[in-house]
């Protein structure tokens, strides 16, 4: 039997999943994997204040979310402004990379010069996985023939390094094919199709030949994530098995969450955490602007 999701429902699941993910994981962030399975939030793990509450990945894409919505496009000035103004509002949780972005510009550094000048400075730095946790407005609101490049240009305001920035436009991609209708192993053959990197695409042509790696680098993101919601039957399988990983648990989960969401919908998504994660609502209502103003 053919089950219709309709396009709409598997946009608001990418993002919802995307922040149900990121809060399921947040208690676990930074720490060994958990001695037993975990399939429901509750107050355990390395951070237990952390409760139904997601982290900067979710108000980093709500940030983008907002200003592609202003705006009517991505606009990396405004982009770059927004997250700046998250960032001060609540600093707690945000990688390196980030961080010393947004203290450069405040500090008078061309805000479209910044994340270069500190790519140049650290011979190569800049590949954590910052830019890759907040990219899927970029995959709901772009068609997958203009996604790759907004998703460089997204990336490439904070995280310059080639790594990070082909690791977002492969997962931004696959993201807009599946909130389009097409199923998860298809998209990702086609994202693989239009990556550039050998790097990324060997690692993401055969992910099974590879450890998952729960580390902050973009390319470990992008590999663990897509390899848990390649593997797994649901949403809740996939974040469980993101957490139970341990290390930067939020980002893997998120994603995972973002990539099963878009798969199947919002209704594949768990009740109990939709009615209690705190601020759910305004990303669902972002969710459905984005798509109703897509390209």
């Amino acid at each position: 039997m053919v089950i219709f999701i309709s396009q709409v429902s598997r946009s608001i699941g990418a993002l919802a999943g995307l922040a149900l993910g990121d809060a399921f994981g947040a208690p676990f962030e930074g720490g060994p994997p958990p001695e037993h399975n975990i399939r429901e939030p509750g107050y355990f793990g390395t951070n237990p204040i952390i409760y139904w509450q997601f982290t900067d990945d979710t108000k980093q894409t709500l940030a983008i979310s907002k200003s592609m919505l202003k705006c009517g496009h991505f606009d990396p000035i405004d982009a770059i402004m927004a997250l700046i103004q998250e960032y001060e509002r609540d600093p707690r949780f945000y990688g390196p990379t980030s961080g010393r972005i947004f203290s450069m510009i405040k500090n008078g550094c061309a805000p479209l010069e910044a994340a270069q000048a500190l790519f140049e400075e650290g011979r190569g730095g800049g590949r954590t996985n910052g830019s890759v946790m907040r990219g899927v407005p970029i995959g709901i609101f772009y068609p997958p023939e203009e996604v790759r490049t907004y998703s460089l240009a997204a990336s490439r305001i904070t995280h310059f390094n080639p790594v990070a920035c082909e690791a977002s436009a492969v997962f931004n991609t696959i993201i807009s094919y599946l909130v389009r209708g097409m199923d998860i192993t298809a998209a990702v053959d086609r994202a693989i199709e239009s990556c550039e990197i050998r790097e990324v695409r060997e690692r993401i042509v055969t992910p099974e030949k590879y450890p998952l790696n729960p580390s902050m680098d973009a390319l470990d993101t992008l590999h663990a994530s897509l390899s848990i919601a390649l593997s797994a039957d649901s949403f809740i399988d996939a974040v469980t098995e993101a957490v139970m990983l341990g290390g930067d648990t939020d980002t893997i989960a998120a994603l995972s969450g973002a990539l099963k969401g878009a798969e199947y919908g919002i209704e594949s998504l768990p009740e109990k955490w939709l009615r209690n994660t705190e601020g759910i609502d305004e990303v669902i209502n972002c969710a459905r602007a984005l798509w109703v103003m897509r390209k």
